[in-house]
C-alpha cells in the first residue's frame, strides 16, 4: 500500500480540486487571485510577469497551456490545470513523507487528502498561481534532506542544492527553508577538504537553478507581446530580479505595532486554514510525535513551519500571508499525523478512533471549504468585464486605458489571447498616456477607473482640462479636443434655457434597454444636474406602478463630467443601461435632468418623452 499511497493521494486530491477549478478568466477580487489573471494571459502568450518573474513557472507553464489549448482547453482553464497538477503533486509528496516517517499507507493517504483540503492549499490547487509549484519544490527538498539524513551522498546533496536554487529562483519565499535544510544535513555532510569541494560544486548547482531566467530574457528579446518591465536590458533585468519596485515592503520593520499586526494576521490565517478541528488534531498528535523515535524528523518539519511563521511576522507585506500559511499548515499536520499513527498503534480501538479522527477532519474541510473556494473560482466578474467590450463604441485601432489589475487582465485576455475585437489595444495605467493621447487624440477607459484614475488623473496626463463623453454603457472617451456626437439620430429638444438634447439612440435587447443621450449646453450650467431615463407605461408618470424601470446618473457620464464643468457648445453624450424586469411592458421613454433640494426632494429641470411606434421611438410634443 505504501507504494500506491502517493499516487492515490494525488488522484483523490486532484479530483477535489477539479470540482472547483477556475475554468474562466479570473474575476474575483480575493487576495488569492490578485495576480491570477496576469498568469492566465502571460502563460498563453509566452510572456513574462511581475517581479521577480517566476521564470520556472513560466518556463514550464507556457508549453503546458499550449498543449491543452491544442486539445481545445481554453488557456484560462489550462493555467488553472497547471496549478492543479503541482498541488496534486504536493499531496503525493506529503503522502510519501508520511510513509517515510513510518505512517501506514492508508493513513498517509487520508492525511495527505486532509492537508490538501485545507483552505489555502485547496484554493491554490484550483486557481492559476505560482504557490502550488513553490510548495512542491519545498516538499521535494524536504524529501531529499530526509534521504541525506539516512546516509550522505555527494550527488544527492548536489541535487538538493540545485532544487534549492530552482526554489529561490522560482519564488524568493523558498529562502526561508534554506537555514533549516543546512542545519538538518550538517551532521551528515563531509568534513575538511571534502566539504569545501562539495560546497564548491553545490554552489554551482544552486546557481544553475536560476537558469530559467534565461528563458525570460529570450521571451523578451523574441518579441513576446506580454512583457512586464524590460527584462531584455541589463538594468531592467536586475530590477525585475531583485524586485526593486517592491523594495518598500521587503525591509524588516522595527515598529512593535507592525510586528504585532503580523502576529495577529498569521495566527488568524492559520486559524481559518486549520479550524478548531485541525488545531485539536495537532495538539493531540504532536506531543506523541516529538517524544518518539521520530522526534528529530518531527522537529525538522516544525522548524520549517516556524521559519515561515517568523517570516510572516517580520515581513507581513512582502508576500501573500495565505501562501505562507501553506508551508505552516502542511508540516504541522504531517507531524500531528505521525503522532496520531503512534496512538493508532496502541490497540485496535485506538486505530479505529485515529482513522475516524482523520476522516472526520478531512470531511469537515471538504464541507467547510468547498463553497468558499467555489466563490472565488466561479466568480464571473472577469467574464462580465470581457462582455462589456461589446458596449464600447470606438473605431478600429482604438486604445483602451484599463488600470493594472483583474479588469485589465480580463480585457487583455479577450483581445490578445482570444483575438476578439481586433484592432483594439488595452494598455495599463503606467504607460506613457501623454504621448498616446497626443498621438491618437481620443482614448477610452472603463468608467469604473474613476477610482484612482479618473478626471483628476487625466488632467495631469493631458496638462489641461480634458473632454469627457460616454462611449457606450460603462465606457468613457477622453480627449484634449471636443468630442463629436456618437449617435446618428440628431434632434434639437430643449429641456431648459440653454440646455438641449442634440441626439439620442435607443436599443432594446432581451434583458437590457440602452439609451444614449447627447446633450449640449449653450452656456455653462450653474448647477450640477443629474440625468435620468425612465421606462414607463404612460407618458406622464403619476403612480409608482407606472414606472417600469429607470437609470439615474447623479453626475453625467458615469460620474466623470458634472454639468458645471461643461463648456459652451460642448456635446456630452451620456449612456444608460437599464436592466429590464421580467416581462417588462413599457411604451414610453422619459429622459431629462434634475437636482436635489435641501429637503431631499427632486427639482425637475426638464424632460423629453418618446413613444413606441412600429418603426421605433418617436418624440412626443
Amino acid at each position: 500500500m505504501g507504494a500506491w499511497a502517493p499516487t492515490l493521494a494525488a488522484i483523490l486530491v486532484g479530483a477535489c480540486y477539479l470540482s472547483t477549478l477556475m475554468w474562466q478568466i479570473s474575476g474575483s477580487d480575493s487576495e488569492y487571485t490578485i495576480d491570477s489573471g496576469e498568469y492566465q494571459v502571460a502563460l498563453a502568450m509566452w510572456g513574462t510577469v511581475h517581479p521577480t518573474g517566476t521564470p520556472l513557472y513560466m518556463f514550464l507553464g507556457s508549453p503546458f497551456v499550449a498543449v491543452f489549448r491544442w486539445m481545445q482547453i481554453p488557456p484560462a482553464a489550462g493555467a488553472s490545470l497547471f496549478s492543479l497538477v503541482w498541488a496534486s503533486g504536493c499531496a503525493s509528496l506529503m503522502a510519501l513523507i508520511l510513509v517515510r516517517l513510518n505512517v501506514p499507507g492508508a493513513t498517509s493517504v487520508l492525511a495527505a487528502v486532509m492537508i490538501g483540503l485545507t483552505h489555502s492549499i485547496w484554493v491554490h490547487g484550483a486557481i492559476p498561481e505560482v504557490y502550488s509549484l513553490w510548495m512542491f519544490i519545498v516538499l521535494f527538498a524536504i524529501l531529499l534532506a530526509m534521504k541525506l539524513d539516512l546516509g550522505w551522498s555527494d550527488k544527492h546533496g548536489w541535487v538538493l542544492a540545485f532544487v534549492a536554487g530552482l526554489g529561490v529562483a522560482h519564488h524568493r519565499l523558498f529562502a526561508a527553508t534554506i537555514p533549516v535544510l543546512i542545519l538538518w544535513v550538517w551532521n551528515e555532510a563531509p568534513r575538511g577538504r571534502a566539504l569545501w569541494r562539495w560546497v564548491l560544486v553545490a554552489a554551482m548547482a544552486f546557481v544553475a537553478g536560476f537558469l530559467p531566467y534565461a528563458d525570460m530574457i529570450l521571451r523578451a528579446r523574441g518579441g513576446a507581446e506580454w512583457i512586464y518591465g524590460d527584462p531584455s536590458s541589463w538594468v531592467g533585468f536586475w530590477s525585475l530580479f531583485w524586485a526593486r519596485e517592491y523594495g518598500a515592503v521587503q525591509t524588516l520593520s522595527g515598529d512593535p505595532q507592525v510586528l504585532m499586526d503580523g502576529v495577529f494576521r498569521i495566527m488568524n490565517v492559520l486559524w481559518l486554514d486549520m479550524g478548531w478541528q485541525g488545531v485539536l488534531y495537532f495538539f493531540i498528535g504532536a506531543p506523541f510525535a516529538i517524544r518518539g523515535h521520530l522526534r528529530r524528523s518531527s522537529m525538522f518539519l516544525l522548524s520549517i513551519a516556524t521559519m515561515y511563521i517568523l517570516f510572516a511576522i517580520a515581513l507581513p507585506r512582502a508576500v501573500l500571508i495565505e501562501a505562507v500559511a501553506m508551508l505552516v499548515v502542511g508540516p504541522l499536520l504531517v507531524v500531528a499525523t505521525v503522532g496520531i499513527a503512534r496512538i493508532a498503534g496502541i490497540s485496535s480501538g485506538t486505530r479505529i478512533l485515529a482513522t475516524i479522527g482523520v476522516l472526520g477532519v478531512s470531511c469537515s474541510y471538504w464541507l467547510g471549504n468547498r463553497s468558499s473556494v467555489l466563490e472565488i473560482t466561479r466568480d464571473l466578474s472577469g467574464v462580465e468585464t470581457m462582455a462589456q467590450l461589446s458596449d464600447l463604441e470606438a473605431p478600429s485601432g482604438a486604445t483602451i486605458m484599463s488600470p493594472w489589475g483583474r479588469r485589465h487582465f480580463a480585457l487583455s485576455y479577450v483581445t490578445q489571447v482570444e483575438g476578439l475585437y481586433p484592432g483594439w489595444r488595452v494598455g495599463h495605467h503606467a504607460e506613457d498616456w501623454a504621448e498616446i493621447v497626443r498621438r491618437e487624440t481620443v482614448v477610452y477607459t472603463n468608467s469604473d477607473s474613476i477610482y484612482g484614475f479618473g478626471p483628476d488623473w487625466w488632467r495631469k496626463i493631458i496638462g489641461g482640462e480634458p473632454y469627457f463623453s460616454s462611449a457606450g454603457a460603462g465606457w468613457v472617451a477622453v480627449s484634449p479636443i471636443p468630442l463629436p456626437m456618437t449617435v446618428g439620430g440628431a434632434v434639437d429638444g430643449e429641456i431648459a434655457s440653454g440646455i438641449h438634447l442634440k441626439g439620442s439612440s435607443f436599443s432594446e435587447e432581451k434583458d437590457v434597454f440602452k439609451a444614449v443621450l447627447c446633450w449640449q449646453a449653450w452656456q455653462s450650467p450653474k448647477a450640477d444636474y443629474s440625468t435620468f431615463v425612465h421606462l414607463a407605461s404612460v407618458g406622464h408618470i403619476v403612480a409608482p406602478e407606472e414606472l417600469v424601470a429607470s437609470s439615474d446618473h447623479s453626475i453625467p457620464v458615469d460620474g466623470w463630467h458634472p454639468t458645471t464643468g461643461w463648456r459652451r457648445g460642448e456635446v456630452v453624450c451620456d449612456a444608460h443601461a437599464i436592466i429590464l424586469p421580467g416581462e417588462a411592458d413599457f411604451e414610453y421613454v422619459i429622459a431629462g435632468m434634475y437636482t436635489r433640494n435641501e429637503t431631499g426632494g427632486f427639482d425637475l429641470l426638464g424632460a423629453l418623452r418618446w413613444v413606441r411606434t412600429p418603426t421605433g421611438w418617436d418624440t412626443m410634443q
